[in-house]
């Protein structure tokens, strides 16, 4: 999984307007955390219906997966 999410992140790092990728892991129970920062809305809007069809397999994780979108204050 952690590999499909390094792989993943590497094909987001290609698209317009991406700041930031990177995926975490927390000390305390291993979970799994990818973070991608775009320059824009827009730009994530425009990237992710062709990002989306690559991304890792749901089925190897242990809950569902969780996504948020957050603007900067």
């Amino acid at each position: 999984m952690i590999e499909a999410m390094h792989a993943f992140g590497q094909l987001i790092k290609q698209r317009a307007g991406v700041l930031f990728v990177d995926t975490f892991k927390t000390s305390t129970d291993g979970t799994i955390v990818s973070l991608a920062i775009w320059e824009s809305k827009q730009a994530f809007q425009a990237s992710w219906p062709e990002l989306v069809k690559r991304a890792p397999s749901q089925e190897w994780e242990v809950k569902p997966r969780e996504a948020y979108m957050m603007d900067s204050i």
